[in-house]
């Protein structure tokens, strides 16, 4: 490979054609594997290989094979769905035809000699087992590229620290098989390469960014020490992303102890889980568990109650706004989510510990099985150290032995020899068998009839009861709702239990919502994790889900205390990954939470790790100090953009809705005939992106792909989308328009980080529309009338 008259371009790409041709051998040899699981094995390859001319002579020759390769590759992958893993590798190589690598690093080891490392997606292993064409991203050597520049260098193995020499560190753009750029850096990712990738458009689904990860990202990638690691990251910092990496790299790092399904990740929105989804199987893992919040709360309380979700009471706020009971309900709300009533349902269950926790009765028609009392006199007789979960497991068997003993005492009742008397032939025919198993039946048996009589009268009492079994299992002897009611029923007993020994402001209001919710069998969301939380407790937490040993959580200041608290709860032997951003918290109920106070108290602090992510990536320096501007000065210290330039923002202002309708459908259409491949319309709430949808659709072209994005969207659309803000989070859009950002809309001061939230989707193009008077929020920016 060495030639003194060959230039450093001309010897990688020679190199290149070589990788090439490795991958198209392994091609060659995958698809002899898939077709030999095929009658029509000779069909196939000959269907493949006529129509495809392996030829790395030169550049041109390549870029035909590569057109070639794909358009086969898309037909076999459609006829040999059934054979997976074949098909799989199939699709892996093609993809490392496409793009092999996109580094490569040359390091000297300390007393020994160098080596010359290609870095890309996946591994490519000569036939020999031994040769390394490319060494997955993830490998402990490829940490040099993102962590050093040239120069000394180390990285870390399972069995140490390996030092020396980091000699090049070289960065490819290759496309189709063909190199595009090449850059020989000295900074730990090229500002060219990340240039070329930013410029890049959006899309409906996230993408890798395993080429362009930068140091500190690595650094919680391949964190393996903390078992608590919280990050705080700008808008646009690649907070997401480098907890996917993360994923894939615990998946590859611990390949024989972990699975996907050991993982679990929290997202904030049914959107924003389809968007992130193909992140993981284009790095060739399988996709770890996926989940929102709302779907765990759902799974515990939605069979009897109707729950409000995070979106609904959303939405309810705000079309309480400026009314006496929208404060009183957002004060519920933000107090509900804070420390403060945290703490007290803590000191509550303390208290519940030797007093206070209401069971249910257990009746059958008009007769009482257990009394609340006695359950509780047998609750409480068993020693408070044994723990709620002893108490009630020992207290379930007590009550499983008492209906047993019920049933014997039912044998002579008048209602059950009447019962008896109505069964069908099945349960006669399955008397019959019991007791001729049990010995009936022979002649020397003299009271069958007896036995039979009997047999079907404890059938018959025991399917009477089968549905207050079933509940006693399932502890539903153990009046949690009723428990947690008590809170704001009883004044003393809530003082009591408060830090302060005080009742929060406005809890009169509360007492009557939550008498008032609870008996129409509605829930708000504000007490559904409260509530849970009680219940989980009084329970033992028996519903824990030890199996998982990885759980990331997604902006995670949306979340209150309580729902920090109880995840670690639910998955106790769990590591942890929290990522969020202070200036994104446009929930209600997380807003006087203290930020990551509720998650970084899980753990103890040596095993914690609080990392900050500061640098913008998402959108140009031009919208990133705009929205800059709409933060307090304080708030936005610790932001810094990328430098990649742009257009500035642009405000609009409006005479009324109507005009607002016509310069954003007249935008919409510059944008999509500019090359904007997806265009978000953000409004506040989702009643407002009802509106907007149905104005734009009468002004705009039939042919333009219009999309009203809802709570219950699965996948981004392609075009435009018109979505509420709530939804937006998480997401990118190559334009945003933000729609009607007045001060009637964004006005206040809890408006401000919802405002900035909306404007941080924006890649390349930021657009602000409004009627009347402007957000006081907005920065001085030279209005477009």
């Amino acid at each position: 490979m060495e030639n003194g008259s060959e230039s450093p371009r001309e010897e990688e790409e020679k190199r290149l054609l070589a990788v090439l041709e490795q991958v198209g051998r392994r091609m060659r040899k995958e698809l002899s594997v898939l077709g030999e699981r095929r009658g029509d094995v000779v069909g196939i390859r000959q269907e493949f290989w006529e129509d495809v001319r392996m030829n790395f002579s030169d550049s041109s020759e390549v870029a035909e094979t590569w057109t070639s390769i794909v358009q086969q590759a898309e037909v076999l992958a459609e006829r040999e769905r059934s054979h997976r893993v074949a098909s799989e590798a199939v699709e892996r190589l093609t993809k490392q035809f496409d793009s092999p690598y996109f580094a490569r690093i040359d390091f000297t080891e300390r007393g020994g000699g160098t080596e010359v490392v290609y870095i890309g997606r996946a591994s490519l292993v000569g036939e020999d087992g031994e040769t390394f064409y490319v060494y997955d991203w993830r490998a402990p050597v490829s940490s040099l590229f993102y962590d050093h520049e040239p120069g000394p260098a180390a990285y870390r193995v399972p069995d140490g620290q390996i030092e020396g020499e980091l000699e090049l560190k070289r960065q490819f753009v290759i496309r189709g098989g063909l190199m595009k750029h090449m850059f020989d850096t000295s900074e730990t990712v090229g500002d060219e390469i990340l240039q070329a990738v930013l410029s890049e458009g959006s899309d409906t689904a996230m993408k890798s960014i395993v080429a362009t990860i930068q140091k500190e990202q690595n650094g919680i990638i391949r964190d393996e020490r903390h078992k608590l690691l919280v990050v705080q990251g700008a808008a646009g910092s690649g907070k997401t992303s480098a907890a996917l990496q993360r994923i894939a790299y615990l998946l590859y790092r611990f390949r024989d102890a972990l699975t996907p399904d050991q993982i679990i990740l929290f997202s904030p929105n049914p959107v924003f889980k389809g968007y992130i989804s193909h992140v993981l199987p284009d790095l060739g893992e399988a996709n770890m568990r996926q989940m929102t919040f709302r779907e765990l709360i759902e799974a515990r309380l939605g069979r009897r109650f109707e729950v409000e979700d995070l979106f609904a009471q959303t939405e309810a706020l705000a079309e309480l706004d400026g009314t006496a009971e929208g404060e009183a309900r957002e004060r519920a709300v933000k107090y509900k989510g804070s420390e403060h009533f945290f703490v007290t349902v803590e000191n509550y269950l303390k208290r519940l510990e030797r007093e206070g926790i209401k069971f249910r009765t257990l009746r059958f028609r008009d007769m009482t099985v257990a009394s609340s009392e006695e359950i509780a006199e047998q609750f409480y007789a068993i020693e408070a150290s044994d723990g709620f979960a002893t108490r009630a497991a020992t207290t379930k068997r007590w009550l499983l032995q008492r209906l047993k003993a019920w049933v014997d005492s039912q044998m002579g009742e008048k209602w059950l020899e009447e019962a008896a008397e109505l069964v069908d032939q099945e349960d006669i025919q399955r008397a019959y068998v019991d007791v001729r198993r049990s010995g009936g039946f022979h002649d020397e048996v003299f009271d069958d009839e007896e036995q039979m009589s009997l047999r079907l009268k404890r059938q018959v009492a025991e399917t009477a009861i089968a549905p207050i079994v079933k509940a006693v299992r399932s502890y539903r002897f153990i009046d949690a709702v009723e428990t947690y009611s008590v809170l704001f029923e009883s004044r003393p007993v809530f003082a009591a239990c408060a830090p302060d020994g005080k009742l929060p402001q406005g809890w009169d209001w509360m007492s009557l919502r939550v008498e008032e919710t609870i008996g129409r069998k509605r829930l708000d969301h504000e007490d559904a994790t409260p509530l849970m939380y009680v219940s989980e407790a009084l329970e033992g937490f028996r519903r824990v889900e030890g199996d998982i040993q990885h759980v990331f959580v997604d902006e995670a200041q949306d979340y209150s205390p309580f729902q920090a608290a109880f995840l670690r709860r639910r998955y106790p032997r769990a590591r942890m990954t929290v990522l969020g951003d202070f200036n994104q918290a446009i929930y209600v109920q997380s807003q006087d939470s203290g930020g990551f106070g509720g998650w970084t108290r899980l753990m103890a602090p040596e095993v914690t790790s609080v990392l900050r992510l500061t640098t913008s990536y998402r959108s140009t320096e031009q919208i990133v100090d705009f929205t800059k501007g709409i933060l307090t000065p304080e708030d936005a210290a610790n932001i810094s953009p990328f430098h990649r330039s742009g257009e500035q923002p642009r405000l609009i202002a409006c005479a009324d809705a109507g005009e607002l309708g016509d310069r954003a459908s007249a935008d919409i259409g510059g944008l999509l005939a500019r090359g904007s491949g997806t265009i978000g319309v953000i409004t506040k709430t989702a009643s407002e992106a009802a509106d907007a949808e149905a104005l734009l659709k009468e002004m705009l072209a039939d042919d333009v792909p219009l999309t009203l994005v809802t709570g219950g969207s699965a996948e981004l659309p392609k075009g435009v989308s018109v979505l509420p803000s709530y939804l937006a989070k998480g997401i990118e859009f190559d334009a945003v328009l933000v729609w009607d950002a007045s001060s009637k809309r964004y006005g206040q001061e809890k408006d401000r980080k919802l405002l900035y939230t909306v404007c941080t989707r924006a890649l390349h193009i930021l657009h602000i529309y409004w009627a009347g008077e402007p957000s006081p929020w907005l920065p001085g920016t030279e209005v477009a009338r």
